[in-house]
């Protein structure tokens, strides 16, 4: 977003994060504008994110997954909406990455039901494909992990809240990066 925010100055870009790093960050006021202009943010606690699934469920017979109910009801208090109905004022792309671990627990704190009523939402004419699938892993994660370390397919690493899990993280990040090192230079060995 700096790189296009700059005119595509890379240089700047990078003095930005060496400064970033170093535990600070001015940026050049035409830079500002311009972000400023474009983007917006807004925070969104548990609360919100339950009464979004649930109320957009309810309006648009719709069930959103957590990290995307963040996202509608971020949009929401960006565009000063207390609610908005089915059908935006203004075209909103609202993407998120729902976590099968969460899932299921999270719709059900939304809809006040177990975790297989969550499920059934989940599946039913208001799920979606995607969201029926992180529903099914979620059902199949509810045993457990079948071993220590294992993620689901498709995760990089799970986080959970009060644990300690940057040691593990750093690790699993470095041998990634060291599996992905190696990968590139046999490829470049062949070339």
């Amino acid at each position: 977003l700096l790189f296009v925010a700059s005119g595509g100055d890379a240089a700047a870009v990078r003095g930005w994060q060496a400064d970033f790093g170093a535990g600070g960050l001015t940026l050049p006021p035409r830079v500002r504008e311009w972000l400023r202009v474009r983007v917006a943010s807004a925070a969104v606690d548990d609360a919100l994110t339950l009464r979004t699934m649930l109320e957009t469920h309810q309006r648009c017979g719709y069930l959103l997954d957590p990290h995307t109910a963040v996202g509608v009801a971020a949009a929401q208090i960006a565009a000063g909406v207390e609610e908005e109905s089915c059908a935006a004022r203004v075209p909103t792309l609202c993407l998120g990455c729902a976590h099968p671990i969460k899932f299921l627990p999270t719709v059900a704190a939304a809809f006040g039901c177990s975790a297989s009523r969550a499920l059934a939402l989940a599946s039913g004419p208001a799920g979606h494909r995607c969201v029926e699938a992180v529903g099914q892993l979620a059902q199949q994660a509810k045993q457990g992990y079948p071993a220590a370390g294992w993620v689901p397919p498709g995760c990089c690493a799970v986080l959970r809240k009060g644990e300690a899990w940057q040691a593990e993280w750093t690790a699993a990040v470095r041998a990634k990066v060291e599996e992905l090192s190696a990968a590139a230079a046999a490829l470049r060995s062949r070339l």
